[in-house]
């Protein structure tokens, strides 16, 4: 395997990400094995990178993420989460295997710091170093629009993750779901016959009792003020809290993103705080 070229099978497709020591400033197009133009861009801004590494690396991402880690033994990458006791994520990653005892958690930069140290303190006594890598640029390799080629690298960024249902977990939003409520064990990200880790408990309750109430939508919405961990209300419920925003951007008065939100208000969800109450237009992603 390629230690520098993570695949991520999405729905639809296969994308790349490039860990590589030479940066990629700007857009840069390249052509990828089928001759099919792609795009590369710079997210350096928005994701950082953790080493695990030890000879009890596997075992202790095991007992500590939310997928399962011998899954890294025949594919590229997998999507999993770290979760307190309650069952509610703290991080979402991207993982892929370096070596047998290397493992590189790609998550969002702007917890780096809140989330090494939260990891180091499960060590205790086994023969694992957590680490920050910051000698890597991280580079997605994707089929961009040419309507957004002239977007900065982050607004291209959170239109990928938008676009293909994927949450990342920022301080605004820190606790506030369990996998289920952003579709994390729709797109693979929760393994349910890996044994128990920290927050298992619930996660399993919820999938094995019944439906999740609450689940991940795509929306958008006529006005700019829509920010990453705004509360979502509903006239269903006497415009009560039903769900909070995962991630947008905001284009010409208009916002799109992602919203976690209770699956029988979708046809009736408003963006609390903004004057005139305005409502999200819901598109189911799964």
């Amino acid at each position: 395997m390629n230690s520098n070229s993570i695949s991520i099978n999405l729905t639809h497709s296969i994308v790349r990400l490039h860990l590589d020591r030479n940066s990629v400033p700007i857009l840069h197009e390249v052509r990828n094995q089928e001759d099919q133009l792609m795009t590369e861009l710079n997210i350096d801004t928005e994701i950082a990178i953790i080493s695990v590494n030890g000879t009890d690396s596997k075992t202790f991402l095991q007992g500590q993420l939310s997928n399962d880690i011998n899954l890294l033994d025949h594919q590229s990458s997998i999507f999993a989460a770290h979760l307190n006791n309650k069952g509610r994520v703290l991080a979402t990653f991207i993982i892929t295997k370096i070596d047998d005892n290397t493992y590189y958690l790609l998550t969002s930069r702007e917890i780096i710091d809140k989330i090494t140290p939260r990891l180091k303190m499960f060590v205790l006594r086994a023969k694992v170093n957590i680490n920050q890598i910051n000698d890597k640029h991280i580079i997605l390799c994707e089929n961009i629009n040419p309507q957004n080629a002239q977007l900065p690298n982050t607004l291209n960024w959170k239109l990928f993750l938008i676009n293909n249902g994927i949450p990342l977990v920022y301080n605004a939003t820190e606790a506030e779901f369990i996998p289920q409520h952003i579709n994390y064990d729709l797109i693979d990200g929760v393994s349910f016959t890996k044994g128990c880790y920290t927050g298992q408990e619930i996660v399993a309750r919820t999938h094995y009792l019944g439906k999740s109430k609450r689940r991940m939508y795509q929306f958008t919405c006529e006005t700019s003020h829509v920010a990453v961990g705004q509360k979502v209300i509903s006239p269903k419920l006497n415009n009560q809290p039903v769900g909070i925003i995962v991630e947008t951007i905001n284009q010409n008065n208009i916002s799109r993103g992602l919203v976690s939100l209770q699956t029988d208000c979708t046809d009736a969800a408003f963006i609390d705080g903004i004057q005139t109450h305005t409502q999200l237009m819901i598109q189911s992603i799964i």
